[in-house]
């Protein structure tokens, strides 16, 4: 039962934060792009380069061996990546 709870939190933590993360990327990107690119291709790269980043957390989320290390991990990153979207905007 201890494995299939750590199992479903590992899955959890890893799709839910790391959409939080993924939208609060593109949200960065998308503040800092739009000052250099047009607003069409600012969205573009942003959410293209959001995606992958929410494919390689996904993936390395399900390489780690602690759970203890991958939830401080994704909680510092969502909390950096806020703090960094609410600061430019």
């Amino acid at each position: 039962m201890i494995y299939r709870l750590s199992i479903f939190y590992r899955f959890v933590l890893s799709f839910v934060l790391g959409y939080f993360c993924m939208m609060y990327l593109s949200l960065s990107l998308m503040s800092l792009f739009s000052q250099i690119l047009d607003k069409a291709e600012a969205i573009y790269l942003a959410a293209f380069i959001s995606i992958l980043f929410y494919l390689a957390f996904i993936i390395l989320s399900f390489c780690a061996h602690s759970l203890r290390k991958l939830s401080l991990t994704s909680l510092l990153l969502t909390g950096a990546l806020f703090g960094l979207s609410a600061g430019l905007n």
